[in-house]
């Protein structure tokens, strides 16, 4: 694996990770929470019940998987990452869908809709982008998603703490928020870097055809 595709991709294992340790430390276990259930913890707060589908702390936590899958697609260069990028697109996909209860007596629930209207644009989106050739235009799009990863993920954590101490909890900052942001940092630097380091696509080309035709 090229040195540059080998990096993005511990910057976004560091993403997961840092997506499930604790956001939130509580003086009990129980309510210690990582991303993944602030999130869940968040859609009950009375403030989020208005907000319909779009319930906006619950969405700016869950956000960041769909985000994490289409990078991983648009970095994987070559048939091998290619198919082991499908397949981590594929599992983050299945671990944002709601319980099987939604496809029966849940349709209408706002949380569970939700839950899968983010599995279906992981899942749609990252394959899709498999397909694509690598170009500076996606370079600059893995940049832009990095840098929305990262202010959504802030802009969530702050906001989820807010609920946190409305409902009169005590509360800390995990580790957690920091760590998906630092990887977020480490994903735009590397990205912007190779696409500063890269000619623009078809100049090379152009001016081969030009000699030649001189």
């Amino acid at each position: 694996m090229h040195q540059r595709a080998l990096t993005i991709y511990l910057w976004l294992t560091l993403g997961l990770v840092g997506y499930l340790l604790p956001w939130i430390v509580a003086p009990t276990a129980p309510m210690t929470l990582n991303a993944y259930d602030l999130a869940e913890w968040a859609r009950q707060h009375p403030t989020q019940w208005p907000s319909g589908i779009l319930m906006a702390v619950p969405l700016l936590l869950r956000l960041q998987l769909p985000i994490i899958a289409v990078l991983a697609a648009l970095s994987a260069r070559g048939p091998l990452v290619k198919r082991m990028a499908a397949a981590g697109v594929i599992l983050l996909a299945l671990a944002q869908l709601p319980p099987l209860e939604f496809l029966t007596i849940s349709r209408h629930d706002s949380n569970y809709q939700q839950q899968f209207m983010l599995a279906a644009i992981s899942l749609a989106a990252g394959l899709s982008l498999l397909a694509c050739r690598p170009s500076r235009l996606l370079a600059l799009v893995a940049v832009g998603l990095a840098i929305i990863g990262l202010l959504s993920s802030l802009v969530g954590q702050h906001q989820a703490q807010r609920l946190y101490q409305l409902s009169l909890q005590e509360s800390m900052l995990g580790v957690g928020a920091g760590v998906l942001a630092l990887a977020y940092i480490g994903m735009i630097v590397t990205v912007f870097s190779d696409w500063r380091s890269r000619p623009m696509d078809g100049y090379n080309n152009n001016r081969q055809t030009q000699s030649s035709r001189g």
